[in-house]
């Protein structure tokens, strides 16, 4: 992703605000104990921590440079025509037409079903929920071990029974970002906005470190949020006509691998530069009908990862944990990591990839000579 952001122009502002990780640490959940610490893999760049915010508003910020850019607020979209001209209809009746409209909607979004209608299946719950924590430096810093963790470019994952925590410092080291994952027993919103008991959150972690105890005893009563995790069955189509699903709305992508921004990234990358070569506007169609075959089947894969990796994560104790705690040890040597996010060749697979580059080849191995617009 920072690789298209330096072609794009963002880097610089994406990197006055983000993290570039030294280390990922493993620890038992029970008392803190290494399972592995390992330096981060640099062979592909920088791996970088952000705050979900600051990487919007470096987005947005470059976008509304351009002179041809305009961005309305308050201008919920209620219907969707797919073929020529495309269109959006508002909520105040307002039409808005273009060549091609961009359905990048999210997790929840409106015009997947618009789009697909009835093959657009609903989400499926994986038993999992997340409570999501950003504790200060002002909080922070009282305690040496903490700050000690709010100071060093380290991500830190504990790993327990049905239950694990990723947290790392963002912005600058100012704010520290904790996501806990742990079983949905409460049926718990599809929402980033949900606000959840402080006190369910530490029954959810009781006996847990003393390290985590003691981040989670920080947390006002009305800071936690708490999202219901769902998977979602892969689509028959990202497109229909001249309107392409992107991002959340076409491969929600859940927490376990890092990769739910990142992929929409490429998925923009990909549908920017076949809408670069195109032709004509008359290649429209085609043009998004190779963003699919360039784009749907590295996403949803990378979909599929995340449920492996909540499974190794979550083991009960046991001779499978212990196993795999052995096998966390010999990843500090060369060997693989249980830990799809910390595994070499897992990493490869991620961050080896360029976007525009497969999406050109695939437009030269699959397009199409003649272009009708009679039949759009």
């Amino acid at each position: 992703m920072l690789r298209l952001f330096d072609r794009w122009g963002v880097s610089s502002m994406v990197h006055a605000k983000d993290i570039a990780l030294e280390n990922i640490t493993i620890r038992r959940w029970k008392d803190g104990s290494v399972l592995s610490t390992m330096p981060v893999n640099k062979a592909y760049g920088h791996q970088t921590v952000v705050h979900r915010a600051d990487l919007h508003n470096a987005l947005i910020t470059k976008a509304l440079a351009l002179e041809n850019v305009q961005l309305k607020v308050n201008s919920r979209v209620t219907g969707i025509k797919c073929y020529h001209p495309a269109a959006v209809t508002l909520m105040d009746d307002t039409v808005v037409t273009g060549d091609v409209v961009v359905a990048a909607d999210g997790i929840k979004s409106v015009l997947r079903g618009e789009i697909l209608g009835s093959s657009a299946m609903p989400p499926i719950p994986t038993g999992d929920a997340a409570y999501r924590i950003m504790l200060s430096r002002e909080v922070m810093e009282k305690d040496p071990e903490l700050k000690a963790l709010l100071d060093n470019p380290i991500a830190t994952r504990w790993v327990g029974p049905h239950r694990h925590i990723i947290a790392y410092p963002v912005r600058n080291h100012e704010l520290f970002n904790i996501v806990l994952l742990h079983p949905d027993d409460h049926d718990a919103e599809e929402s980033w906005t949900t606000t959840a008991s402080r006190q369910s959150m530490l029954r959810q972690y009781h006996g847990w470190d003393t390290t985590v105890l003691k981040l989670l005893n920080l947390v006002k009563e009305d800071e936690v949020l708490e999202w219901k995790l769902c998977s979602y069955p892969s689509l028959d189509s990202w497109t229909k006509g001249r309107v392409a699903l992107l991002g959340d709305a076409c491969h929600p992508m859940l927490p376990y691998v890092a990769q739910g921004a990142a992929q929409a990234v490429e998925d923009a990358a990909a549908l920017a530069i076949l809408l670069s070569v195109i032709p004509s506007r008359h290649a429209i169609p085609e043009a998004l009908r190779v963003y699919e075959m360039s784009r749907k089947p590295r996403a949803e894969g990378i979909q599929q990862s995340g449920m492996a990796n909540r499974t190794i994560l979550h083991l009960p104790d046991g001779p499978e944990q212990e196993a795999r705690d052995e096998q966390f040890l010999a990843s500090m040597t060369s060997a693989a990591n249980p830990d799809k996010w910390a595994d070499a060749e897992t990493q490869k697979l991620l961050w080896g990839w360029d976007a525009e580059d497969h999406a050109l080849a695939t437009w030269a191995e699959n397009t199409r000579p003649v272009y009708l617009e009679s039949s759009l």
